[in-house]
């Protein structure tokens, strides 16, 4: 049955009339027929709105006036919807609870570390500022049950007692921490299985490097939180080192090092680790400069480990003979700008691959002839300073010259002379400056391996940029740093889980590239969130209403086969 409006002209006056039709079928054809005549529409006011709530009690579905619609909260669904997919799909809840659940724990330990990794994949803050997040997001268990933040009252809240969350719901934030960090080694190993098996992935390159994150705190404490080298540009805060192992782009292990560990200590460590744990064999660690060592050279190799690593041009002893012995006829292009050629030194086990770099040529020549413009200034102040008479005392005009020559690399350039008081000559060394030369648009790799290949060699060392890409991630997107901890162990627990939600936003990552390869899983989380969730009051019953997002949002949903946009549980 269905509403139809008749138009009736009766003399000079035209009337429009309400009538409930029906279909039926008569000798094969569809035919309608009025079952009711309600009346002139101009007449029937609110009457019609009488009938139609008189008719609703005999409706299955229950008719409510607009009026009868409150919104209630309007929150943000979509990246929490996208990180729950991810999360499913690398069975991290299974993982968590076979390794973390005891009978001990009152609460799900899968439950809540998922709170605590969505919320550094979609708002990274500190587990007091979580409680923020959850107020215009919508989290919940696998049960339906709607996360919610446990707010002191205001009274409580003074200069003293800043905490504004109630300390049951921090500890449970604190004792999944807890159980996360005792059972890291497990939960890395079964998430390393599971998404090998699940891609399809063939591990026969690792690749490992290593950055500093920073504390708020400038003192020393603990094990872990020491003054050391900052990659951050931090040097007055306190700091830990992390070392993070990549196959396929995928984060395997990471490890934690006190903040004033040197880079190449940490290597054997780390593949001794690879090799316990994830049974790899005969794999390349591929790693930037600063790992290069004889001993972890010799360690490599002894644990039938190839190595490829890239090698400090200007502090390596025998970077000088490789560059002196490049041919210009055996160049092999890898790509427009970029050319490579294979050298081997009298050591026949070590083969040296130089990549050379038009682009890079450009920059670092274009940097050198600033630093030879800035410290030719330095040292023409030096000799007025000697013609002035200012300056006369041999050993004075030679520290000058010194100080001159190391604010911009100028002994990279030039060499100077004092042939007795009061005299003073600097010149530009065509020695110096043709080895400096040399370098220039340059950077030089070594390996073991027999059977790669210099193409092959120069592709490996480019990926290494995934790992430096997921540091940044680390550190930016997932936001974590500055660290506010203050026991060690709680440290690594913040660490573990940042690196858990680095976990989910490769494996993210690892789907776009063949569906939607011009969108990077930040921009997709961006995108979700267009995909937002009502809670309604209708006619007093609460009910949730989703979204369907924005163009972006439904294209990572149908490329990731998410059609269920419901929260658990709907």
């Amino acid at each position: 049955m269905f509403p139809r409006v008749t138009t009736v002209k009766q003399g000079k006056n035209t009337y429009q009339y309400l009538r409930i039709l029906e279909s039926y079928r008569h000798e094969g054809r569809c035919r309608q027929r009025v079952v009711a005549n309600l009346g002139r529409v101009d007449l029937l006011d609110n009457k019609l709105d009488r009938l139609v709530n008189s008719l609703g009690k005999y409706c299955k579905n229950k008719l409510v006036a607009p009026d009868q619609i409150e919104c209630k909260e309007a929150l943000i669904w979509g990246s929490v919807l996208l990180a729950r997919y991810l999360w499913q799909q690398v069975d991290l809840p299974e993982i968590i609870k076979k390794h973390c659940q005891s009978h001990r724990q009152k609460f799900e330990v899968a439950e809540t570390a998922f709170v605590l990794i969505a919320n550094r994949l979609c708002e990274p803050s500190s587990e007091h500022g979580l409680a923020r997040w959850l107020e215009h997001t919508f989290v919940c268990d696998c049960h339906a049950r709607r996360w919610q933040p446990d707010w002191l009252p205001a009274e409580r809240i003074t200069k003293q007692q800043r905490v504004k969350v109630e300390h049951r719901q921090l500890n449970r934030w604190y004792r999944t921490l807890d159980a996360l960090l005792a059972a890291k080694e497990k939960i890395e190993e079964a998430l390393y299985l599971h998404v090998r098996d699940l891609f399809n992935l063939k591990v026969d390159m690792v690749f490992y490097d290593l950055t500093s994150t920073y504390f708020c705190r400038k003192s020393p404490k603990g094990q872990l939180r020491r003054h050391g080298v900052s990659k951050d540009k931090k040097p007055r805060q306190v700091q830990v080192v992390v070392g993070v192992v990549m196959a396929n782009g995928f984060p395997i292990a990471h490890h934690v090092f006190p903040g004033n560990t040197a880079d190449k200590s940490t290597l054997q460590k780390v593949v001794a680790d690879l090799d316990r744990r994830f049974g790899l064999r005969r794999v390349i660690v591929v790693s930037d400069r600063g790992l290069v060592s004889e001993r972890n050279l010799d360690f490599l190799s002894r644990q039938q480990f190839g190595y490829l690593l890239g090698v400090p041009g200007r502090r390596c002893d025998q970077a000088a003979d490789v560059l002196k012995a490049l041919a210009d006829d055996q160049w092999q292009q890898v790509d427009q700008g970029n050319q490579v050629q294979e050298i081997c030194l009298s050591d026949r086990k070590t083969r040296y691959f130089v990549i050379d770099s038009t682009e890079r040529r450009c920059y670092e020549e274009s940097m050198r002839q600033r630093s030879m413009q800035r410290a030719k200034e330095q040292l023409q102040k030096v000799v007025a300073a000697v013609k002035s008479g200012r300056l006369k005392d041999p050993a004075k005009i030679g520290a000058r010259a010194r100080g001159a020559l190391s604010r911009n690399h100028g002994y990279r350039y030039y060499s100077w002379d004092v042939s007795g008081p009061g005299q003073f000559n600097f010149y530009e060394d065509q020695e110096k400056l043709a080895a400096e030369m040399l370098h220039e648009g340059k950077y030089i790799l070594k390996s073991d391996d027999r059977h790669l290949t210099a193409i092959d060699a120069v592709a490996c060392y480019k990926e290494l940029n995934t790992v430096e890409q997921g540091f940044r991630d680390l550190k930016d997107v997932i936001d974590m740093r500055p660290i506010y901890h203050k026991s060690d162990e709680r440290i690594e627990a913040h660490i573990f889980v940042a690196s858990l939600a680095l976990f989910l936003k490769r494996t993210l990552e690892y789907q776009l590239s063949s569906k939607l390869p011009e969108l990077s899983a930040t921009d997709a989380f961006a995108a979700v969130q267009s995909i937002g969730l009502a809670e309604l009051d209708v006619a007093g019953q609460t009910k949730r209403l989703v979204s369907g997002g924005g163009r972006d949002a439904r294209r990572i949903l149908a490329a990731l086969g998410i059609k269920e946009i419901n929260p658990p549980g709907h």
